[in-house]
Order: structure tokens, then sequence, then C-alpha cells
């Protein structure tokens, strides 16, 4: 009997243990400095921070003009048919460059401006995505190695109850048949322990191949979800004012917007101005003097800025339907937030629930009043429960993660032009 209490007494603390109602404070999510260095080293952020850094580079060529200077050369001979006739060698050098009026070099700084915040708002939303898929990795792995751990208590409790069982059938308490049923059941939980944990590695790896340098490690006990902090608008005022895929949209209706109104500057005539040199007759007439050229715009400039300005009014139209989009989503975001913690509120009762269940089960076996079979069914809807349990848990504090990464309340994800290029 001494072994069997003992059994019942680690059923039940295992079960409580395993409750997830237990107020622990655990650090579950990455090191904040950890996660920023992993997200700007990530793939997507480095190829943006490389398209950024050319975007720069263009940028400053636009604001510099890309009028450049011109050399013209010539020779030819002339020959004199009228007497006395002669034939006289000639040449000439012309230099001129193109001028960009006041207006058009305005509109070229303008569209360099808004190339480059564009660039600037495509970096952040690509360290945004990378934050989101940071997070959806990092739970896969938290969810598979929970799983994990929670399998390996299952598996020790088993060992536990066939030596528990073993040692009523030598005392004559409990027929043979129950050794056989309690092997099948440590069988099954060693497969299921097995398994959980090649799920939880093939997880960990998975994280490990995006963010090689992140470090995978969390607390063993996970804290109870909280209510995200605030009231939904106030949550999706947050959003909006920090999300990148609308600013990327936004700059994207600016860019062509500036696109138009330099076309526009360009319908006007484009000046050339230049020297030039001739050495005439064989040397014996020079002549230096000023050319000027104009270059009259055509059809095409006009159509090219109507395609601009189409686009832009288009681009401007989706930005705002896109704001749309996000406010709603944002809001069942957070309802959604609301809602998972609620749900793990009621699966955690469930647990306990059953968990109770469990632990008269298998008080009832060691006072000789129940069966190996109700203790091992008991068993198993209380470890479902726990499982669903945990499963809840882990998908509200997910929520809650996301809520804060969205209104960058979680790691630090604003770019900043100036630091977008040294930023380790």
């Amino acid at each position: 009997m001494t072994a069997v209490r003992t059994l019942s007494l680690a059923l039940a603390w295992a079960f409580a243990t395993l409750s997830f109602s237990a107020p622990a404070q655990a650090d579950y999510l990455p090191d904040p400095a950890a996660a920023e260095a992993a997200l700007w080293a990530s793939p997507t952020v480095a190829q943006a921070r490389g398209n950024f850094a050319a975007q720069s580079l263009r940028s400053q060529s636009l604001k510099q003009g890309s009028g450049e200077w011109k050399v013209d050369a010539e020779i030819d001979q002339r020959r004199i048919q009228t007497a006395p006739s002669a034939t006289e060698a000639e040449w000439g050098l012309a230099l001129s460059r193109p001028i960009r009026m006041p207006a058009r070099a305005e509109a070229d700084r303008a569209l360099a401006g808004a190339l480059t915040a564009h660039a600037e708002a495509s970096l952040g939303e690509a360290l945004h995505e990378s934050g989101r898929q940071l997070l959806m990795l990092w739970f896969d792995w938290l969810n598979a190695s929970s799983q994990s751990q929670l399998w390996l208590a299952q598996h020790q409790l088993a060992e536990q109850q066939l030596a528990t069982v073993n040692a009523r059938i030598r005392l004559g308490e409990s027929p043979r048949a129950e050794q056989v049923n309690a092997e099948a059941a440590l069988a099954q939980m060693r497969l299921q322990q097995q398994q959980a944990g090649t799920r939880a590695q093939q997880a960990r790896n998975r994280l490990l191949a995006q963010f090689p340098g992140l470090r995978v490690s969390s607390d063993e006990t996970l804290p109870p979800p909280q209510l995200p902090e605030g009231v939904a608008d106030q949550y999706v005022e947050a959003v909006l004012a920090h999300n990148h895929e609308l600013f990327r949209a936004r700059r994207q209706a600016d860019v062509l917007q500036a696109e138009a109104r330099q076309l526009a500057r360009l319908r006007s005539v484009d000046p050339t101005v230049g020297v030039f040199y001739r050495n005439e007759m064989g040397g014996n007439e020079h002549v230096l003097g000023l050319g000027l050229g104009l270059t009259l715009p055509g059809a095409a400039r006009r159509t090219n800025q109507q395609a601009a300005e189409q686009l832009s009014s288009t681009a401007q139209d989706a930005a705002i339907q896109l704001e749309q989009r996000l406010r709603q989503e944002a809001r069942a975001d957070f309802e959604t937030a609301v809602a998972q913690v609620e749900n793990w509120q009621q699966a955690d009762r469930a647990a306990q629930a059953l968990t109770e269940a469990a632990r008269l089960a298998a008080r009832a076996y060691e006072l000789g009043e129940g069966a190996l079979d109700q203790v091992l069914l008991n068993r198993r809807l209380a470890l479902e429960g726990q499982l669903m349990a945990q499963q809840s848990q882990l998908d509200a504090l997910a929520a809650n993660a996301r809520l804060k990464l969205d209104a960058h309340r979680l790691w630090p994800l604003d770019v900043e032009a100036d630091s977008a290029h040294a930023h380790p």
C-alpha cells in the first residue's frame, strides 16, 4: 500500500503542478536586444537594407541632376572652285550642357525625398514582417517544447503506475491483466513523448534556420495570459500610428505624385547652352561663339504626365482602402486576444476539473475501490484537458505578443534613415 499511496501523491502533485492557473511570472519571449539584432540580421531585412542604400544613392543622383557636359568635334575640308581654286582644312570644337531650370530642380529634389522615404518605409515593413515571422516561429517552438515537457511528465507517471501495479500483483491485490494495461499505457506515453521531442527539435531548427543568431531558451513555467491593456480604440490608433505597410502605401502615393509633378516640369522647353570654336580657311579665320539649343516637348511628355497622375490617384485610393482594412483588422486582433484569454480561462477550469477527477480515481484505486482501467481513463482525460489548456494558454500569449508587436510595444521596430546603414 505504500507504493500505491506514493503514486497517488505523485499523481496529485503532478496534476496540480501542470495546472496553468498559478500566477507564475516567466520570461517566455526572446530577449529584446537579441531579438532586435536577429531581426536586423534576417535575410529579408538585409535585402531591404540593401535596397534602401541603393535608393539613397539614386536619390542623390536625382538631386544632382542628370545634365552632363557634352563635347562635339568636327573636321572638314573646304574646296574653293573659283579662281584661284584651293582646298582648306577646317575643324571645330563645341562644349555644351543642358540647363536645369529652378522649378525642375525643385521637382527632382521632391521626387528624391519621396523615393528615400518610400525605401525607408519598405525597410520598416520588412523589419515588422520579420518580427511577425519571429513570433510565429518562436511560439511554434514554445508550443512543441511545452508539449514535450508535458508528455515527459506523463511518461514518468506511467512508469510509476507500472511499478505500483507490479507491487500490487506481488501482494495479490491486483490481477496480472492490469500489468498488460499498465505496460501498454507506458509504451503509448513513451511513443508520444518521443514524437513530441522530435516536433520540438524540428520547430527549433526552423527557428534557428531563419534567425541563426537567436538564443532559443525560455522558462519552463508559462505565465497566465493577461487581457490586453487599454481599449480597442486606443490599440487601433497605436497600430495605425506605427504600421509600416500603411506608411509604404502612402509613400508610394507620394512617389507617384512627385513623378507626376516632375513630368509636368519636363513639359517646359529644355534649354542647352554652350560655347564653340571653329578654325576655318586653313587657320585664316577663327570663330568663337555661344550656342543655345531648345528641345521642344512633344505629345509623349503630356501622356506620360497623365499616366503618372492616374497612377498617383490610384495609389492614394489604395492607401485609403488599406487604412480602412488595417483599422478593421486591428480591432479584430484586439477582440481575438480578449477572446483567447477567455478561452484559456474556460479550458483551465475544465483541466482542473478533470485533474480532480483523476485524483479521486487514483485515491479510489489506492483504497482498493476502483479499477486500473478507470484510473487510466481519467488520467487520459486529464491529459487531454491539460493539452487543451496549454494550447489555449499559448494562443492567448501569442495573440497578446502580436498586439504589442504591431503597436511597437514589444521590440524596437522604427527605422531612422541616418542609422539604417550602420545598424548591426
